[in-house]
């Protein structure tokens, strides 16, 4: 009986060993299981948080990049209105200059009409002294009708000289205001054009701004637009310069017709100064009338 007991007894032992061992290594594999799941979990939040961080960074970095281009738009349009506003006042420089310039004109045309009339006036002077002096030498009726027929021809070449030098000194002014005129219309037109393209190119690079166009293209692209604007600026102007040319050949032509209304009288005073000389019966040199244009 007690052999059997104590078999039973070590039986239930035995049986109960096996209980405790096998109970640990279940319990173990569902640690593991468990463990698995957790680190699988934390790897997921992990990632879910770099993924949020990184999602941060990227609405930090885009914010801080819509700063700088909010500002650099800003610093942009401020540079192009004061730009606008230099331009403005170089035009109102450029308008006040041609003022001027037509106000010189004016005045030293008047200038050298009033010294050409006075010169004029001498000249006159100066003949009619002289016509009395030869009246007073006049001793016989040959003699002064040779004094008025002398008289006569000095003074219808000096009123055919004047006609031919006014006439030039008029279409020499013509030409000249013309070709002012037209250098000014071409001015304007360069200045307005040279406007225009600044205006483009400014709208241009404001647009870009909006749109979030790379600053580096936005300076770039304005740049150019500048550039290209200032050398179409400076191409007008170098055509309506031009103008100094057009004045230097209105000259030439002027000289030409002084220079050729000079030679006549000249040479009709020459003809008469011998008829008065041989009515006189000389054969010296008498007086001759200045050739005044």
């Amino acid at each position: 009986m007690k052999i059997a007991c104590k078999q039973y007894l070590l039986g239930g032992f035995s049986l109960l060993s096996i209980g405790v061992l096998v109970l640990p290594v279940s319990a173990l594999a569902m640690t593991v299981e468990e463990r698995e799941a957790q680190r699988a979990q934390r790897t997921e939040n992990r990632q879910e948080k770099m993924t949020e961080m990184q999602a941060k960074r990227d609405e930090r970095m885009a914010e801080r990049k819509e700063n700088r281009q909010e500002a650099f738009c800003s610093r942009f349009v401020e540079s192009a209105r004061k730009i606008s506003a230099t331009m403005a006042e170089r035009r109102s420089q450029f308008d006040e200059r041609k003022g001027n310039h037509a106000d010189i004109l004016e005045t030293k045309r008047n200038e050298r009409e009033a010294k050409f009339e006075e010169n004029r006036s001498q000249a006159d002077e100066r003949r009619n002294a002289m016509y009395e002096k030869l009246s007073g030498r006049a001793k016989t009726d040959e003699q002064k009708e040779a004094v008025e027929d002398f008289q006569k021809a000095v003074e219808a070449a000096v009123d055919t000289r004047r006609d031919v030098v006014d006439a030039a000194i008029v279409e020499f002014r013509k030409g000249v205001d013309a070709a002012v005129a037209g250098r000014k219309d071409d001015m304007q037109d360069a200045v307005a054009t040279f406007k225009s393209a600044v205006e483009v190119t400014f709208d241009k690079a404001q647009k870009a701004c909006e749109s979030g166009t790379d600053q580096a293209t936005i300076r770039a692209d304005f740049k150019s637009g500048l550039e290209a604007a200032r050398t179409a600026l400076q191409s007008d102007r170098k055509e309506s310069e031009k103008v100094g040319a057009q004045v230097k050949g209105l000259a030439e032509t002027r000289r030409t017709a002084v220079k050729q209304a000079l030679a006549d009288f000249k040479a009709t005073v020459a003809t008469a100064r011998l008829e008065l000389k041989n009515a006189f019966g000389e054969t010296g040199e008498t007086e001759t009338p200045t050739a005044t244009p």
